[in-house]
């Protein structure tokens, strides 16, 4: 069988294999496959491309892929409450032995004062290593329990989460149990569950990845630190590393929902404080305030498809109306004075050039001048002078 020339030196040596029939527990097996999966694979090329030549076999891969991915389940913590039931049951048993002078049988009154010094020393020995149990586990609870567990973290813990570290420098590709595809940048760790059960799909990440969520009933949520995302199936962006300042979350299409995690929130009370993202909007959480901002991502992008609209070409056309076009173009809302501007007409061919730097152009032109407030972009008429 052969491979397309694209494919880089050294995958050449896959081609014994033949991939037509394979199966689930055929891709398990494959070594070089686990490899891929695990991050630690030299054919990146010819995994990622592995859908395009066999689109049959896609589902048997991604199948197998979220299998091995479920075996590096990280082992389950011991509850506080198996700890404690631990320990009652060592007291319990440690206090059958205290001596009780009262019952002793008279047989064995002449062993007595041996007897009873045995005991002593026995119990005093067993008080020790107890109390060094309880200071231990003491000592490891309040470093290890959180300070503070939300219910669905409640929740989380009980349950067994795959944990999927990308140690490469390259971006690592993660399909979950929904067909959702994350891609994991380098440095980066995402802990879910193999099974999505339950009312809700939640994952946890520390780092960055860039998540395309399929569509579902069930909301998809992304804990990071103290922030959550929550959408029903959309593509963003979620950047939570341990030493930066400040999470952010960028929106590529759909609507996010953006809130902190501790909502101290009564039955009645429905209301949470967070922010809804659309299209090239994007949020940023301080960690050392707390405080949630919404502005626009860096570059944003076009969310038509229509090449007329793309083009912007304009002859004589108030400036008004191209500046709705582009609106509508990009989804971010522009906020103007329809009157101040109804006079002032444009002729331009806008292709190539970002956003920000088409409104640069079109701002020199009225003359005007443009700011970004709360995901928005708010254009202000320069007054004649």
């Amino acid at each position: 069988m052969s491979l397309p020339n694209h494919l880089p030196t050294g995958t050449q040596d896959l081609d014994v294999n033949n991939y037509s029939s394979y199966r689930v527990e055929d891709f398990i097996q494959d070594d070089d496959f686990r490899d891929w999966v695990q991050g630690r694979s030299y054919q990146e090329a010819f995994w990622l491309s592995f859908p395009e030549q066999y689109p049959e076999k896609q589902e048997a891969m991604q199948r197998a892929e979220r299998f091995i991915r479920a075996t590096q389940v990280s082992p389950e913590r011991i509850s506080d409450l198996e700890i404690r039931k631990e320990a009652n049951l060592f007291i319990e048993r440690a206090s059958a032995y205290i001596p009780n002078r009262q019952n002793s049988l008279p047989d064995f009154h002449h062993k007595k004062s041996i007897w009873n010094t045995s005991l002593t020393f026995r119990w005093s020995a067993s008080v020790a290593a107890l109390l060094a149990v309880i200071i231990g586990m003491n000592w490891y609870l309040s470093r290890s329990k959180p300070a503070e567990l939300t219910p669905q973290r409640a929740r989380a813990s009980t349950v067994h989460l795959v944990e999927t570290t990308n140690d490469t420098q390259h971006p690592l590709r993660v399909i979950l149990n929904d067909s959702s595809e994350v891609l994991l940048s380098p440095q980066s760790q995402l802990r879910y569950p193999a099974q999505f059960t339950g009312n809700s799909r939640i994952v946890y990440l520390k780092g960055e990845a860039n998540f395309s969520v399929k569509r579902r009933n069930q909301p998809f949520m992304v804990y990071t630190g103290n922030m959550v995302t929550k959408v029903l199936g959309t593509r963003f962006v979620v950047r939570a590393f341990d030493l930066d300042k400040e999470i952010t979350v960028q929106v590529a299409s759909g609507k996010v929902s953006v809130y902190k995690e501790k909502q101290r929130q009564s039955p009645d009370n429905k209301e949470v404080n967070g922010l809804i993202l659309h299209a090239n909007q994007a949020a940023i959480f301080e960690k050392s305030d707390g405080n949630l901002t919404k502005t626009l991502v860096a570059n944003p992008t076009l969310v038509t498809k229509n090449v007329k609209e793309a083009q912007f070409v304009y002859d004589e056309v108030a400036l008004s109306v191209i500046l709705r076009e582009l609106e509508k173009s990009y989804g971010i809302p522009i906020q103007f004075d329809e009157q101040s501007f109804e006079t002032c007409k444009i002729t331009a061919t806008l292709s190539t050039e970002s956003l920000y730097e088409k409104l640069d152009l079109l701002c020199k032109a009225a003359p005007a001048s443009y700011e970004i407030t709360d995901g928005q972009i708010v254009i202000s008429r320069k007054s004649s002078q």
